[in-house]
């Protein structure tokens, strides 16, 4: 009777503890942790805004202006990683920038949209976290006297990789932008945060533990 109970007492346990087992072989394939091996191709993308203070001096011949610039962008990347966890690549980017400034108690309005690239770095935490810096450059041609004006944007930002699988991360990022755009000696610049969110693909990339196993 004794060795019945024993063996029955087993099988309880086998059952118990199998979905367990199951369920960690299971997550094996996923990417709970960040770390990402290297040789991996990062490719997406992302969209973000921003409302910032703002200094104009290019064509106003009355004098600088103060205002505030709201900003929507849209970001194209691929990268590829050199190093477990550090990325490098190019950042591209469709500006849509929107001017607003009062003048003696009237409001008045400038737009554009315009095109940037430029080189971006990445580095990752285990727990998901990751830094990023970006420069873009571009020009931009003006209406008036076809014109063209320079542009310089940096960024540096943290984020968070939230893998849905393997594969595929979710990413909300809040980032410090400064954008300078310029013309001979004058210049208009800004300066904020900005907050968005992007998707990414993970291509060739590889879990902590199965890079662990592989050393």
């Amino acid at each position: 009777m004794g060795k019945i109970n024993m063996k029955s007492l087993r099988l309880i346990l086998l059952l118990i503890m199998f979905p367990a087992v199951v369920m960690a072989q299971e997550n094996k394939s996923f990417m709970w942790k960040a770390k990402v091996k290297h040789g991996s191709i990062l490719i997406g993308g992302n969209m973000d805004a921003s409302i910032q203070k703002t200094t104009r001096e290019l064509n106003l011949p009355l004098g600088p202006e103060e205002g505030t610039n709201i900003l929507a962008n849209l970001n194209f990347k691929g990268g590829y990683f050199p190093l477990h966890d550090f990325a490098i690549g190019v950042d591209i980017g469709l500006s849509h920038d929107s001017y607003i400034v009062s003048v003696e108690g009237a409001k008045q309005s400038f737009r554009q949209t315009y095109l940037l690239a430029g080189p971006f770095t990445r580095y990752y935490l285990d727990n998901g976290v990751f830094g990023e810096l970006n420069l873009k450059g571009g020009l931009l041609s003006l209406s008036s006297g076809g014109s063209k004006t320079n542009i310089a944007q940096g960024a540096l930002g943290v984020g968070y990789a939230l893998f849905v699988n393997e594969k595929i991360s979710v990413e909300p990022m809040l980032s410090f932008r400064y954008t300078r755009e310029w013309r001979g000696d004058n210049a208009n610049t800004s300066f904020g945060p900005v907050l968005g969110v992007g998707v990414q693909a993970y291509l060739w990339r590889k879990t902590s533990h199965t890079i662990k196993e592989s050393l």
